[in-house]
């Protein structure tokens, strides 16, 4: 099946870019789809990609099914059998409400359409993980077990031994696996500014000065997805 990942958590700055780079970069030939369209920040960072801009949003901001339905049709027919969308915050807060009125024939279409959607949530430590836990927690009770969801672990964020002690018993008990991902848990100024030129040039790793490109390269060798 044609495989669509959705990088989605609710909480701007939680990593979603970051996320949809290194599996851009770990995945050459997959289609990548831009629906932030408030940053843009994917399109910016793997311009050498051609991200594909789209959104489901109306003038009211609510997901609307028509141009949905119309996307997966699209997908469909597509060459490519794997895309990664940065869903952005916007589209992300949206999601869980859209997922609640259709995962009863939603899966249905997708099947017909031979499209697999699966759901990357990311999850942070530190101060921002109440709220994306938040909305983890709304998504899966939107989603229903008819999708499939998996946890990216943003370790840039310090993560207390609590926080990842109820991280793992929310995933057990909802049955979900748990990725991570980060280019560094080197927090310095000079390291992360290295880091952003690299994500800024919008040329990819490939086009890195070697030192950057080290940090980069074991990042995507570790993305587990």
């Amino acid at each position: 099946m044609k495989k669509l990942i959705f990088v989605t958590q609710s909480k701007g700055g939680a990593g979603k870019s970051i996320l949809s780079f290194l599996m851009a970069e770990k995945y050459p030939d997959a289609l990548i789809l831009d629906m932030d369209d408030a940053t843009k920040t994917t399109s910016l960072q793997l311009a050498y990609r051609n991200p594909i801009p789209v959104t489901f949003l109306n003038k009211h901001n609510v997901i609307d099914r028509g141009l949905f339905n119309s996307f997966l049709e699209g997908a469909s027919k597509s060459e490519s059998d794997l895309f990664i969308a940065d869903l952005g915050a916007s589209i992300s807060e949206q999601l869980p409400f859209y997922l609640e009125e259709v995962n009863n024939f939603l899966p249905e279409i997708l099947n017909d359409l031979n499209i697999s959607l699966q759901l990357y949530n990311i999850v942070g430590g530190g101060n921002i993980f109440v709220q994306t836990m938040t909305y983890l927690k709304d998504l899966v009770t939107a989603a229903n077990h008819q999708f499939v969801i998996r946890i990216m672990k943003n370790e840039y964020f310090d993560f207390t031994q609590l926080q990842c002690q109820q991280l793992e018993e929310f995933a057990s008990v909802h049955e979900l696996e748990i990725g991570s991902f980060t280019i560094s848990n080197d927090k310095n100024t000079s390291t992360q500014d290295r880091l952003r030129e690299v994500l800024k040039s919008g040329q990819g790793v490939n086009n890195a000065a070697p030192i950057s490109k080290a940090y980069f390269k074991k990042a995507i060798n570790n993305l587990a997805v």
